[in-house]
């Protein structure tokens, strides 16, 4: 008995590390069938995807803007692929876990506050390195199926975040333009950057070119 204790003890933290592995792969794929989703609506709408800041619609929603998954419903026919299966249960219960990297459009309007802002590809001039999402690890936030990253960063990897650490197995998997996925553990500036022209992490302002 002694012995299956010691091996149970053994095998518990890597059959833990490995379910952990399996629902980061399972978030991964959520983000690949987004981003195809994505990818089909700029081809369909001039290169541009709206999102919102400052309004909260809910999937019932009919009037007003429409949250960047509503758009993108039609394409992926499921609200399921919102959700992280990797999400800690302890935190906040949010209906989508990803947030879109709005934060140029959002800054080059001069940051105003509640209104609709576009995030448009054809401005990206390095696809493989502009976030265009991830997931959601910002504190507190509110019940919002359109959650944007341009009044904080909700990826908790720059100076200014308030957020949750990454939660697979210490990593954030990351969409970029070009459609690929990765997983960091810190902010890479010469693999990633939240602008349209320019390598740097989430801040107020544009850094320089």
């Amino acid at each position: 008995m002694s012995i299956i204790g010691v091996l149970a003890g053994l095998l518990l933290p890597s059959l833990s590390t490995a379910k952990k592995r399996a629902l980061s792969v399972a978030c991964v794929n959520n983000l690949r069938q987004i981003g195809f989703a994505v990818h089909m609506y700029w081809g369909d709408n001039h290169e541009n995807l709206a999102a919102l800041s400052g309004i909260f619609p809910d999937w019932s929603s009919t009037t007003g803007p429409r949250a960047w998954t509503q758009q993108l419903f039609p394409y992926l026919k499921t609200t399921k692929v919102f959700l992280d299966p990797g999400r800690p249960q302890w935190m906040p219960a949010i209906p989508v876990h990803y947030y879109l990297n709005l934060l140029p459009a959002y800054v080059s309007a001069g940051s105003p506050g509640t209104g609709v802002y576009t995030l448009e590809s054809k401005r990206v001039t390095k696809s493989s390195v502009f976030i265009l999402m991830s997931e959601d690890l910002y504190f507190c936030p509110q019940q919002e199926i359109d959650p944007t990253n341009e009044t904080s960063d909700r990826s908790g990897f720059s100076s200014d975040s308030t957020a949750y650490p990454p939660y697979h197995v210490g990593f954030a998997n990351f969409l970029f333009a070009d459609g690929h996925i990765a997983a960091f553990n810190h902010f890479d500036p010469g693999q990633m950057t939240y602008w349209y022209t320019a390598a740097g992490n989430w801040q107020k302002t544009p850094p320089p070119p």
